[in-house]
């Protein structure tokens, strides 16, 4: 009887493992996703309202220039923890995409 507890358990165990990790893994790339969309999302709006105030001229506004001309504070990648180069910039050209430089 005792081996086929063990068994019995080990089974369990496994189903767990094998149910547990990957849904585990999902959740937290699905929440790293998000952030990275979130803050992305905030320095795009930060350079329309810069664009569209015409406080920002051309078709690619620096994060330097959005931190002077709009107050946003300084923005970090959730996911490395590194704040994002000042040579970063949102192309208008594009549709107000956010580009982002590594030096």
């Amino acid at each position: 009887m005792g081996k086929n507890k063990l068994w019995i358990y080990f089974t369990c165990l496994s189903i767990l493992l094998l149910i547990g990790i990957p849904s585990t893994y999902k959740v937290i790339t699905q929440h790293n996703t998000r952030m990275l969309k979130y803050t992305t999302q905030k320095i795009i709006e930060a350079a329309k309202d810069c664009y569209y105030n015409n406080s920002c001229i051309g078709e690619e506004i620096t994060l330097e220039e959005i931190y002077e001309k709009t107050g946003l504070v300084e923005m970090h990648n959730p996911v490395t923890k590194k704040i994002y180069n000042k040579k970063s910039y949102v192309s208008v050209k594009d549709n107000f995409q956010f580009i982002e430089i590594n030096e």
